[in-house]
Parts: C-alpha cells; sequence; structure tokens
C-alpha cells in the first residue's frame, strides 16, 4: 500500500476518534490546567530588568497582574521559569542572578519566593521549571564572564552547533543538577519540580562526547543507550533526591511531543529517536509524577501521538503541552477551532492541558474566553500523584451559609493543614464527586467565600499538599412548603 495513502487513512480514523464535537462536555474533577510562565528573554516577565528602586514593584505587578488572568481563565498550576541558561530567579550559591531580571545583580526581592506566595494566595501549584543541560550561546556565556558555568566549570561543558551545553555523561554534572534542585526545594515552599530540555540536544549524533563516553562508559557498547542511561539516571536522583527532603513536592518534566514513530507516521523529532529521552520507562519505574509532552503540531502529527502518550500512560500522569503560540500568524497562524479541538481531544483522553506559553494564551482573548467561559467554567485541582501516602485531614468545623437575594455568604473554621478549600454546591442532589458541582477553590488562609448566586445544598472540604480530601461538611437550606407555613401562620393568629 502507498505509505502516504496508509498515513491518511490512518490519520482518518484517529480524527474520528479525536475531533468529533460533544454537544456537552463535562468539567471534570480532577485536570491539570497549566501554563509556562517564561522569563527567558523576558518573553512573559519581566518587562525590563530593574533599574531603580520603582522597577521592583513594576516586576511585582506585572506578576500579580499575570497571576489574577490566569486564575480568571481557571489555570491551577504555573511553571515559572526559575533556571533559565545557567541563570536564575532566585537567591542562589551556585548561579548568578538572571541578567533579564536585574543585570545579573541582586534584584533587592526574591522573585521565587515572591511568586509561590502569590501562587498559594489564589490556591494555584508553582513548579519551578529548570532549564537543565543548556547553558547558552557563546555570546550569552562570554556576558556572564566569570560567573559563567563554563568559566567556573569548562571540564563539565561541551560545545555543539554554537551552544554550550553541560554533559550529561559527566558524573559531576548530575550532581550538580542535583544541588540546584536541592537547593530550591530546600529553600522554597514550591509545589513541584518542572524539568525542561532533560535531555540531548537536537542532533544528539553530533553530540562531542565520545571522550566521556571512553571514560565513563564502564564497558558500554551503545552510545544511543548509554546517552539514555544518562538521563535517566540523573531523573531518578533527582526525583529521590526531592522526595527525600519533601515527599509532597511532584517531580515532571516536558520531553518532546512523540515518544517514537507510530506505525504509518513517522517521527524524526522523537524522544527515543532524537534525544535519548525515555519519559515513559521515569513513569513506569515511579520516578516521575507527571510528564507534559510538547505536542506542537497538527492533525496526523498530533492526534496520533496524543493516543500514543495517553494509552500508554497512567491515568492522571500526563498533561498535553499545547503550541498556543502556533496561533500567531508568524508562527503557523492556526485557526481557533484548531486549538480548540486539540484541547477537547485531550479532555476526552483524560489528559490535562499545559499551554506554551503564557503571553501567547493571554493575547489570543477569543481563547481565553472560550476557557473560562466554558471549558474551564468549573475550578479543577491537580489530580493527586499515585505515590502519595494517604493522610487523614479534617474536616472544616462550624460551617455556616447565610443566603439573601442571590447572594450567598459561607464561612467555617480553618483546618490547619490544609493547602487550600474546596468548595461545592446543588440545587438537587449534592456530589462531591463531580467536578460539576466545584464553584470554588480558596487557599488555605481563606475561611470564607461570598457566591453571586443562591443553592440548596453546599459542601466544604479541606485539601491538603499531598491531594488528600477531607469529609465534607454540609450545610442545606430548610425550606418550610408554603402551605405548612401558611397553618403555622394560621394557629398564631386564632
Amino acid at each position: 500500500m502507498n505509505v502516504f495513502l496508509m498515513r491518511k487513512r490512518l490519520f482518518i480514523f484517529f480524527s474520528a476518534c479525536f475531533i468529533a464535537i460533544s454537544a456537552f462536555s463535562l468539567s471534570p474533577k480532577y485536570e491539570m490546567r497549566a501554563v509556562w510562565l517564561t522569563t527567558n528573554w523576558g518573553l512573559d516577565w519581566p518587562s525590563r530588568p530593574i533599574r531603580t528602586a520603582d522597577d521592583v514593584s513594576l516586576q511585582k505587578k506585572e506578576l500579580t497582574d499575570i497571576l489574577d488572568r490566569l486564575q480568571a481563565i481557571g489555570i491551577n498550576m504555573v511553571f515559572f521559569q526559575a533556571r533559565i541558561r545557567g541563570e536564575v530567579f532566585y537567591a542562589s550559591q551556585y548561579e548568578p542572578w538572571a541578567m533579564v531580571l536585574s543585570r545579573g545583580q541582586n534584584p533587592g526581592y526574591d522573585p521565587l519566593a515572591f511568586v509561590i506566595d502569590e501562587c498559594h494566595k489564589r490556591a494555584m501549584e508553582c513548579h519551578a521549571w529548570i532549564v537543565s543541560y543548556p547553558v547558552g550561546t557563546t555570546r550569552w556565556v562570554r556576558r556572564q564572564g566569570k560567573a559563567s558555568v563554563v568559566a567556573r566549570h569548562r571540564s563539565w561543558c561541551k560545545q555543539s552547533s554554537g551552544e554550550w551545553f553541560l554533559d550529561p555523561g559527566n558524573p559531576s554534572v548530575k550532581a550538580y543538577l542535583v544541588d540546584l534542585v536541592k537547593e530550591i526545594v530546600s529553600g522554597y515552599d514550591i509545589d513541584g519540580i518542572h524539568l525542561d530540555y532533560i535531555r540531548y540536544p537536537d542532533r544528539a549524533e553530533k553530540f562531542p562526547d565520545t571522550d566521556s563516553f571512553r571514560k565513563w562508559g564502564d564497558g558500554a557498547t551503545d552510545l544511543s543507550r548509554w546517552r539514555e542511561n544518562n538521563i535517566t539516571s540523573t531523573v531518578f536522583v533527582i526525583y529521590d533526591e526531592v522526595k527525600r527532603l519533601k515527599p509532597w513536592v511532584k517531580v515532571s518534566s516536558s520531553p518532546l511531543g512523540r515518544y517514537a514513530s507510530l506505525p504509518g507516521f513517522p517521527a524524526e523529532w522523537s524522544c527515543m529517536e532524537a534525544v535519548c529521552q525515555n519519559p515513559k520507562l521515569w513513569l513506569r519505574e515511579g520516578k516521575h509524577d507527571f510528564i507534559v509532552p510538547m505536542m506542537y503540531f497538527s492533525e496526523e502529527n498530533f492526534y496520533p501521538f496524543l493516543r500514543d502518550w495517553s494509552a500508554s500512560c497512567p491515568a492522571g500522569r500526563v498533561a498535553c503541552g499545547l503550541g498556543v503560540y502556533r496561533l500567531d500568524k508568524n508562527n503557523g497562524g492556526w485557526p481557533l477551532r484548531e486549538m480548540q479541538r486539540q484541547i477537547e481531544a485531550t479532555r476526552r483522553q483524560g489528559v490535562g492541558q499545559a499551554y506554551f506559553r503564557y503571553e501567547n494564551l493571554y493575547r489570543h482573548t477569543g481563547l481565553a474566553q472560550w476557557l473560562s467561559s466554558w471549558f474551564y467554567r468549573n475550578p479543577a485541582l491537580p489530580p493527586r500523584c499515585a505515590s502519595s501516602p494517604v493522610r487523614h485531614i479534617d474536616s472544616p468545623g462550624n460551617f455556616c451559609v447565610e443566603t439573601g437575594t442571590g447572594v450567598s455568604e459561607l464561612s467555617w473554621s480553618p483546618v490547619y493543614d490544609a493547602f487550600c478549600y474546596v468548595l461545592y454546591a446543588a440545587d438537587d442532589t449534592l456530589d462531591i464527586a463531580s467536578g460539576e458541582q466545584i464553584v470554588a477553590v480558596l487557599p488555605q488562609e481563606r475561611s470564607f467565600c461570598i457566591l453571586p448566586e443562591s443553592h440548596r445544598y453546599y459542601a466544604v472540604t479541606a485539601r491538603d499538599r499531598y491531594g488528600n480530601e477531607s469529609s465534607p461538611a454540609v450545610w442545606e437550606e430548610r425550606r418550610i412548603e408554603l402551605d405548612k407555613y401558611k397553618i403555622v401562620l394560621q394557629s398564631i393568629k386564632e
């Protein structure tokens, strides 16, 4: 059979599975709804480096405005780019402050601590996004001077296609990346570590590491498998160290969008065939909490590979990286409906969503409005990790609801170990397993809420850092039937 014809037939089959538009899309209770907040080159933030004291306030205001917009859309998880190419957005003993933040100087505040705190105020998870092996172009490294990792540890670095990379085959590099992660997890109230570029560079076959292979190959005969083992062993050590320090902190990564070629669908740019990256193994071995494949493709390059991820990975452990930048005229000019179809397909497959990147999502107001008013019309909770311990968490006490003309005021007693509170409402049967009944997710310090509507039933639960949810505290409106009310009124008159 003609290869092109076979691909088209397979694509038609997958399209029938994925593209059919549902008349109604139920809002799930658990769903990753994430966004990459890009600091590299200041793409999403900051708009300019700090030069004066007023610029500190400006940067903070920009960040809080971004988080307010994401909260309004329905996002529940933020990947904040805390380490770019050998530069960081937090106080580090290993690497310099980012030039785009403060021209390499102490900015006078800690952006990572600030964004974590602001995310938590909005009951959103904040994950530290770390660019792993790339450390910049020659110009980038030269600009950093003696503070660059290349200048400080030249033997750890390799130059390939005009860029510098930490050498994954060098044991000192593994230890260095672990130290960077430990520094963040130990010093910050982070919810997750998100590893980017945890792989060999594109065109890995040209990476100049034959000397490392001879030195540290330990008798291995297959260069590609040795490289894969280097990445995998680094991921495993990072995962174990994170869980040792803070077992509730999630570990994830953003692998390439295609794991490997599928029958009829060759994939030149794939995890296994291009960059020595095996994320399915990481999940299978319990060394990752979830993955976010970067699926910035369309049609036959998207739907069959989405099916592959969802069918071969545990439920709740995959979020689809969606390239909303493709809506831009200079990056593909996709129609809005194409992106909506992809988003709808992820939900039908039980896969979460992650948007690259913030500015593109926010700038395309049609998509943002569609998400907030329809697809994300109800809040959702990030899925609980399979490895998380089952713990008891107390229910909120003294739950009280006061209803007025179309308005409800809810209050309860705080729960000490809560990360957030989940509010449910219904007019018929209350069902806290239903995402359709979630009306709000509030931070730990909030123990009250005003809702612009009135319902017959309300419930509130507490949820901890592991994703354990308490039993609900329930409130039911006491309605007196009209005929009984008349009888009572008549007896009073007599």
